[in-house]
């Protein structure tokens, strides 16, 4: 069952809370009551316990239907064991939501496993919408509800939504977004996820008028296809989603026969759909907040051209690394805004960008203002940052009032700009109170993290709007052809395929091969050779031997119809002496190719993702430089085209050092109808594997294939 966001709406903005399982033991019951009436919820507060009595100094009722008036949510602190018939009440008095804050469920086993099972049973049959198990329940900044059982800590209302799947980090990203001056829209924690997982709050949330950003705390999804599709629905509509995915370290569910399976751990499939989906991954919780932070401000950004203004040389040559280490161009400027900031810097022989104002901005202000309405007027650029320390609390009083001051005529200066314009401070420190207070007032567009956080968030802001731009011009992947009949019989999708039987199936689906005969003699060998011409390459043709190098079963270069006929008979007997029990089909003859660059393009089944492709060097420098783009289908042909982009061997594609440019239209198509047939193929497939394609201009074609089934 689904939640729509229409029908969470109710959950996450009640106007009416019952705590059940309030008691005056209970840490959560008090912590609770204190942050229910501590000015922010206006809304009735009610306490339920099956005792009644009086707790937190009001009336409590035994049961739910007891209080007999509306109920839009109720907070479970209530023992694991308790927790379904809190359920039945529910239904029965006509509460639809809840927050389950009680753990005790599948993170502790078997047994808890079922009774979460049980729980969300219940839920789904009678359309209860229920965070949790095991979670801290939600804080609405915008609405004031702190459903969560902790201090309200302060915050600052903003544009940045927080789902996080750690309930203990949920106060530490609160705090860290206050003293990095990060407004908040919401908080909410997800714990077990048994109903209401993090894919519908993000769909809540893409539809949130008040959110402008998502921010993911990320341990797992439970719901591959509809993550992918909120994901995407939320690029078609501007709206960023920032990650930090937990658990980088390799756990890979290897193919056991597919070099690609090798190369694909779980962390490396996140990484490439997130990227995939344009959901911009960072690798820790400062980050996570800075970057969703500043995206709240900046919004779709025109370019990467920068123009960055600082009062320090220093702070200039550190965002002149910075921005090329992140993919930011630093042009030059016109000769026109050259000549008028000669005017008013006539003591530097030369002007550049990055621009260091020298001290004569700390006598005169206003010139600050000046060089920044040149800068920012600017045509060749597409946004400007000017980097200025914040006034702080330790400063006396005179030298506070300087800062402002010239913190003013940097945001007056920056507002006449065209083009987007942001204010860092040199270093990542918290906001002061001082400079929150001034940056509230007078609106100036202050984003987080020092020179190198905050140029690296723009720099990701500046990926995520290009991402965006692609996506809205791009045409979406066609399904597969559907047939009557199917692929291949369900019969033969077994085990694995010899290349003889993958060859055939490629050249029905119109992928280019290099010729080859299926020969059973040696003579027939020599017959093949007359036909083909010398010198040619022998392999052995069996499902039981996907690697057939690794036994002696190739033979490369045959330059002689003696030495080809001596290579038939080696060939059989190495395959028998290392594989006597091994299906033969017979010996593959093919010509000999030399040049061109050799690829790997693979498909494999991801227990969580389903199809991926990986494309890469082939050969065998497919295990010695991994240099592989990922994608997880379906792809479009602009997908396949990202990805020999993102190759570090993509310059050999383009013809570097001699080498002939490949065709990178044909190439593409044909990575695209193998896609088509892996998506055809269906969820039976394992792995299907070229490796390797040859390239040469417009000369492709596969040199060896492997295909198994699940």
């Amino acid at each position: 069952m689904r939640y729509p966001p229409h029908r969470l709406h109710s959950l996450l903005n009640p106007t009416s809370i019952a705590v059940v399982g309030a008691s005056e033991k209970s840490s959560w019951s008090w912590t609770l009551h204190q942050v229910l009436h501590d000015g922010h919820f206006s809304g009735p507060v009610y306490y339920v316990n099956p005792q009644g009595g009086i707790i937190h100094g009001q009336p409590a009722y035994r049961r739910l239907a007891e209080i007999g008036s509306p109920v839009d949510l109720a907070l479970l602190i209530v023992p694991a064991r308790a927790v379904l018939s809190v359920l039945q009440e529910m239904d029965e008095a006509g509460v639809r939501n809840g927050v389950i804050v009680t753990s005790g469920f599948a993170e502790l086993g078997a047994e808890g496993k079922a009774l979460q099972e049980q729980l969300a049973a219940f839920a789904h049959t009678h359309d209860l919408a229920l965070l949790g198990p095991n979670c801290l329940g939600y804080i609405n900044v915008i609405s004031g509800i702190p459903a969560m059982p902790s201090p309200y800590p302060p915050v600052i209302k903003g544009k940045v939504a927080l789902i996080s799947q750690s309930g203990a980090l949920s106060s530490t990203l609160f705090s860290y977004a206050y003293l990095q001056h990060i407004g908040l829209s919401a908080l909410v924690s997800t714990g077990n996820e048994a109903v209401i997982s993090i894919t519908e709050l993000m769909d809540y949330y893409v539809e949130d008028d008040a959110t402008r950003v998502i921010a993911l705390f990320l341990e797992s999804v439970r719901s591959p296809e509809r993550f992918r599709h909120i994901a995407q629905k939320a690029l078609a509509r501007g709206k960023p989603i920032v990650a930090l995915k937990i658990g980088r370290s390799e756990r890979t569910a290897r193919i056991a026969q597919a070099h690609t399976g090798a190369l694909i751990g779980d962390d490396r499939i996140y990484d490439a759909l997130l990227r995939q989906l344009g959901i911009i991954r960072v690798s820790s919780i400062e980050d996570l907040l800075i970057t969703a932070g500043t995206l709240a401000q900046t919004g779709p950004l025109p370019g990467k051209r920068l123009a960055f203004v600082a009062l320090s040389g220093g702070a200039c040559d550190l965002a002149a690394d910075y921005s090329e280490q992140y993919g930011m161009e630093l042009p030059e400027f016109t000769e026109t805004t050259k000549q008028a900031l000669h005017n008013l810097l006539p003591a530097q022989e030369a002007v550049h960008n990055p621009l260091d104002t020298t001290g004569v901005v700390v006598n005169q202000p206003q010139i600050f203002e000046q060089i920044l309405q040149q800068v920012g007027a600017d045509p060749g650029i597409d946004l400007l940052v000017c980097a200025q320390a914040l006034p702080t609390e330790e400063q006396d009083e005179q030298t506070r009032a300087f800062s402002v001051k010239l913190l003013q005529h940097i945001a007056a200066g920056l507002s006449s700009s065209p083009h987007p314009t942001f204010l860092l401070d040199f270093v990542s420190n918290d906001v002061s109170r001082p400079a929150r207070e001034a940056a509230e007032r007078y609106g100036w567009p202050l984003i987080p993290g020092g020179i190198e956080r905050g140029l690296q968030a723009l720099a990701k802001a500046i990926c995520w709007s290009e991402r965006q731009r692609l996506f809205a011009q791009q045409i979406p992947a066609e399904p597969p052809a559907q047939s009557q009949a199917p692929v291949v019989s369900p019969e033969t999708a077994v085990g694995s395929w010899s290349e003889w039987q993958v060859r055939q199936l490629l050249e029905q689906h119109g992928i280019p091969l290099i010729p080859a005969y299926l020969v059973d003699s040696a003579s027939a060998a020599v017959a093949a050779v007359q036909q083909i011409g010398l010198p040619v390459a022998l392999k052995i043709a069996s499902p039981d031997i996907p690697h057939k190098s690794d036994i002696g079963g190739v033979r490369l270069n045959l330059r002689s119809e003696q030495e080809v006929t001596a290579a038939f008979e080696e060939i059989l007997s190495a395959v028998h002496s290392a594989a006597p029990a091994a299906r033969i089909e017979g010996v593959l003859v093919s010509p000999m190719r030399s040049g061109g660059l050799e690829l790997l393009v693979g498909i494999v089944h991801d227990s969580v993702w389903g199809q991926v492709l990986a494309v890469g060097l082939g050969g065998l420098w497919v295990e010695v430089l991994k240099d592989t783009s990922l994608r997880v289908l379906p792809v479009s042909r602009e997908d396949i085209r990202l990805m020999l982009t993102e190759l570090q061997g993509q310059a050999l594609l383009m013809g570097a050092r001699g080498t002939t440019a490949a065709d990178l239209e044909q190439l593409v198509e044909v990575i695209y109808r193998l896609c088509q047939l892996a998506q055809a193929l269906g969820s039976q497939l394992e792995a299907l594997e070229i490796n390797p394609l040859r390239v040469q201009g417009q000369e492709i074609e596969v040199l060896d294939a492997l295909l198994s089934w699940r």
